[in-house]
């Protein structure tokens, strides 16, 4: 007897960045969302192509392998922490390297008990839950700082005559101050290299008791809420499960389309890496 997976859709789409650098993955033990960060002097340091896609895929081929074992997601992905960390150091083609040349990634990852699921977040990346009730769980301070970048963007006084480059630019001090306060107190946690991060992840239990959908989101999803207005926060998951994720999907995109130049929702990229995993659970 446990918590078994009925049926579940997948979205992990790339914007209009190079690389894609989410992730989704999906077993019977449990399910994630990556949402990879480049340092910001944009230095591929152990990579010939994103050293955010690198950090990515290597979590996702040591959730694959580790989420089954009988241990709880904080000692998990502590132990992950370690070996990633021994490893990026290992491959680094450079001897000197400063805080904002790390990779990092926000995650959601959930396992899968008998009659509950253990959940772990860090970043942005958001958890949304339908069972008797709904639920939504997530670290708004990446959000909280992000929206203060936002307000420059739309302080500038050209911002209508300005390139989307350009208006990225104008405020790269305030994105290298507010990156600069990853995994400190009074800042944001984040998965990275930093072992203190895991204590400070949104981490515990839900039991399950009947039927219940699961949704775990990168930050490049939930902006169809969070900055774009498609839809509310909490009707998500309701929307998703009436019309399927590519629906939401489709919208965003629509969207970002039509404000191609950032000039009415200023933000970091045209279009986002969007990752989604949908997930209807069950106590067989």
């Amino acid at each position: 007897m446990g918590v078994s997976i009925k049926n579940y859709s997948l979205l992990c789409n790339q914007g209009t960045s190079k690389f894609n650098e989410d992730v989704v993955g999906v077993t019977p033990f449990g399910a994630w969302v990556l949402d990879g960060a480049t340092g910001l002097n944009k230095k591929n340091l152990v990579s010939n192509s994103s050293d955010a896609r690198w950090y990515t895929q290597w979590w996702n081929k040591y959730l694959h392998e580790n989420i089954s074992k009988n241990e709880t997601l904080k000692s998990i992905i502590l132990r992950g922490v370690k070996q990633i960390k021994k490893e990026y150091l290992s491959n680094l083609r450079c001897e000197k390297i400063e805080k904002l040349d790390f990779p990092s990634s926000s995650i959601v990852v959930v396992k899968f008990y008998e009659n509950k699921i253990e959940y772990l977040l860090l970043g942005d990346c958001g958890l949304f839950i339908k069972n008797c009730d709904k639920k939504i769980i997530k670290d708004r301070s990446v959000c909280d700082l992000d929206d203060m970048v936002f307000e420059k963007m739309n302080d500038l006084p050209n911002l209508r005559y300005m390139s989307f480059e350009e208006i990225k630019e104008s405020v790269m001090d305030v994105i290298i101050d507010n990156r600069l306060k990853k995994n400190i107190d009074g800042g944001y946690w984040i998965l990275e290299f930093d072992e203190s991060a895991i204590e400070n992840s949104l981490n515990g239990y839900i039991e399950i008791t009947e039927d219940t959908k699961l949704m775990l989101t990168s930050d490049g999803f939930t902006c169809s809420c969070d900055r774009y207005n498609i839809v509310e926060e909490d009707n998500l998951i309701d929307i998703c499960e009436k019309f399927g994720i590519e629906y939401v999907y489709s919208k965003l995109r629509e969207f970002e389309e039509n404000d191609s130049n950032g000039i009415e929702v200023p933000r970091f990229k045209v279009k986002d890496d969007a990752s989604c995993a949908y997930l209807d659970i069950y106590i067989d």
